[in-house]
Parts: C-alpha cells; structure tokens; sequence
C-alpha cells in the first residue's frame, strides 16, 4: 500500500520547509482567538494535530490543562523535547481514531490541519471526533484556509535558500484540491528529495454542513485570528468556532 503523503512529509524536512511558523506566531495566533471569542478561559483542552506543539505550549502557558494529538513520531519527539509544562501532555494517535469521549471543554484544530484525507467520509469522521471529544457544552475551533482566496492568489512556483538548502514549493488545485510539491536540494550531498502535500478545498458551505451534520451549533465564521467578518473573496482563512 502507498504510505500516505501526510505520513511520509510530516517529518524534519517539514519543520524546515515551515520553520517561519515560530513559537512567536503560535503564541499570537492563540491570545488573538481567545481575546475575540467567546471561550472559556480555563478547562482541558485538545490541540487535534499538535505538530512540533507550538500551539499547545501557548495554550498551556495561558494555564489550560492541555492534550496533544499528533500521528508524527518527529513532530512529537520534538513536542515532548520542549515541554516544559507539567500541564501539557503528548499522544501519538490518528485523528479518525482517537479514544476521547467527553474530556474536553475546548478542542482547537489549527494551521489547516484538516481536509488531509482521500475522501469526505474520512474527513467528516475528524469532525464526528471532535464532537465525541468535548464535553456538552464544549467548544471547538478549526482554523483552516479560504478556498476562494487561495485561488484567487495561488503562487505556481517559489524557491528560497535555507541553511544552504533549496527548497522549491510547485503548487497546483486539481480535483477540489490543492497540491504542493516540495522539492529540497543539498548541494553539497549532490541530490534531491521530494514531498508532497494536498488539501481537500471544501467551501464554508460544506463546513458548515459538516459541523451540522455531527451536531455542532451556534456556528460562527471568521475571517481572521482577530475574528474579523468572514469575506468569502477576500479573507486568507475560514476560522469556525461551535458549540456542542
């Protein structure tokens, strides 16, 4: 079977293709959610696809009892080799298949961490789980990317220079989907390696539907952290805040 592009690109390479996305910007993106929603401001939290867990330490700083979830061993060995909170913790789990029933008052699914998977089944599944995690009456906060806008402003072609590597990012939309090709070139090492990343597009309508249809209320869109008024043609996010 053909390893899944997340499993094969979410490793070292990652974090150096997206080391911009810094401890700095986490911690701004979060106080910025929480000064604009209506949200509790302490209970446990899930961080649904924590990453190298930037988002989580901003969130456990700010006193919330926090979990982690990430299928990535690199991500997580990362993650764990900066915690320094006693009130954050690590698992390693599939986000269609996490064991939380009822944990949680908050779940935040941030940086486009949806939309991964081959088929609607799998990705309505992600939203099924997150309402089976939280606790009645919980909160949940997906931040994910604009459709219309990445359209609009797709850039087919970039490279740059990091500690003397070259990363070129090809990226195309085909078949609902944004893809990026990822090529890194050492050349001192003479070679090449590549990476592939790919995005289901789903407009706000068919989020909407999703959040509905697990049973979400009270959902709202915004088209910033500052949760500024979604603008279908001109926001760079589709940020969702719901209730259960």
């Amino acid at each position: 079977m053909t390893e899944p592009w997340f499993e094969r690109s979410f490793r070292e390479d990652y974090l150096l293709v997206y080391r911009h996305r810094d401890e700095s910007s986490a911690n701004q993106e979060v106080n910025e959610l929480l000064s604009h929603l209506p949200i509790k401001r302490q209970g446990r939290v899930l961080d649904l696809c924590c990453g190298s867990g930037r988002h989580s330490r901003a969130l456990a700083a700010l006193g919330y009892e926090v979990v982690g979830v990430d299928l990535s061993d690199v991500f997580l060995a990362l993650a764990e080799e900066q915690n320094t909170y006693d009130n954050l913790h690590y698992f390693q789990y599939d986000m269609r298949d996490i064991p939380f029933e009822q944990e949680f008052d908050i779940v935040f699914n941030l940086f486009t961490s949806f939309g991964y998977f081959a088929t609607d089944d799998e990705n309505r599944l992600v939203i099924a789980n997150m309402m089976k995690a939280l606790k009645p009456g919980g909160e949940v906060v997906i931040d994910y990317l604009n459709p219309a806008y990445l359209k609009a402003n797709l850039v087919p072609h970039s490279e740059r220079e990091i500690e003397g590597l070259m990363i070129e990012e090809e990226r195309t939309i085909e078949e609902g989907y944004v893809k990026k090709r990822i090529r890194i070139t050492d050349a001192e090492a003479s070679g090449s390696r590549e990476y592939w990343e790919q995005v289901r597009l789903y407009e706000q309508e068919e989020m909407l539907e999703m959040l509905k249809l697990a049973g979400f209320s009270d959902i709202q869109t915004f088209g910033t952290y500052n949760c500024e008024p979604y603008e279908s043609e001109q926001s760079k996010r589709m940020i969702f805040y719901a209730r259960k």
